[in-house]
């Protein structure tokens, strides 16, 4: 009913003056303009859910491009690890291969007191 109010509403004086009414009912009646607000309010929540599935449904597609296009990625490092793995067998059979050495972290620095000038 609205949008059959609403659309072109400027090209027909009917449709202009029925608009005029109902902003006059709601202006002096408490019933009225009640009855307006909570059709407002209503559509609002009707066009937020819509927006909200619009968004869900190019998150989902959005996703679904992510993994297409990761799974050639995810097969190329698999190759990678599988080549690495082979290289590391032949390296792990060689009795002159020497051990990682550990990691040594940097010491902490010395806190010095600050020099306030007084004792």
């Amino acid at each position: 009913m609205l949008t059959v109010l609403f659309t072109d509403a400027i090209k027909s004086p009917r449709k202009v003056l029925a608009l005029c009414f109902i902003a006059y009912f709601a202006t002096i009646s408490f019933v009225v303009s009640t009855f307006l607000f909570l059709l407002a309010a209503h559509w609002v929540v009707k066009e937020m859910k819509k927006k909200g599935k619009a968004i869900l449904a190019a998150e989902a597609e959005a996703e679904a491009a992510r993994i297409e296009t990761e799974k050639p990625a995810a097969r190329a490092a698999a190759d990678a690890k599988a080549e690495v793995a082979s290289a590391a067998g032949v390296a792990a059979n060689d009795s002159n291969a020497k051990p990682a050495p550990m990691k040594q972290y940097a010491k902490s620095a010395v806190i010095l007191p600050f020099k306030t000038g007084t004792r």
